[in-house]
């Protein structure tokens, strides 16, 4: 069953979307805020990540480049009740700056809940595909699944 994290600090927001994918068979965790998130993508394995680019604290940006650096191969997926800005208006565009730091999708809400299951189930594919090939270049015990004790020649 694929696992996957929602960083997002509106209830409504968290509740929904768990609803949605708990009955599309995902495992659902929830994290109110980055810092939460952070934590749980240290002790889990997720499949795939949904954040909210604006929330009080560690915003969505800072939240992506500390799961970068967590696990690189865990695919994230931006939302925001804000639109893509103009550069004109200098307003920083959040979801394009995901995009650019690897996003697969970034999703203006609200959203069609056909658009985020796609979504989700691109970057489960893209995180499928990138264990495949950590796995093939170099063996390690977190991406094989195997625990540091069953590793051979340990």
């Amino acid at each position: 069953m694929p696992t996957v994290l929602i960083i997002d600090d509106d209830c409504a927001t968290c509740a929904a979307l768990e609803t949605l994918l708990k009955k599309k068979r995902f495992c659902v965790f929830l994290a109110p805020d980055g810092p939460t998130g952070i934590r749980l993508i240290g002790s889990v394995s997720f499949d795939a990540v949904v954040i909210d680019m604006f929330m009080p604290g560690m915003d969505g940006i800072a939240t992506i480049r500390e799961l970068i650096k967590l696990d690189p191969t865990v695919p994230f997926i931006a939302i925001s009740g804000y639109a893509f800005t103009d550069k004109k208006l200098g307003a920083p565009d959040f979801l394009g700056m995901a995009i650019k730091l690897g996003a697969t999708a970034a999703l203006q809400k609200p959203f069609d809940i056909l658009d985020l299951l796609e979504a989700v189930d691109r970057a489960i594919e893209v995180r499928q595909r990138l264990l495949t090939e950590a796995r093939r270049v170099a063996p390690h015990p977190r991406l094989s699944g195997r625990a540091h004790d069953e590793h051979p020649g340990r």
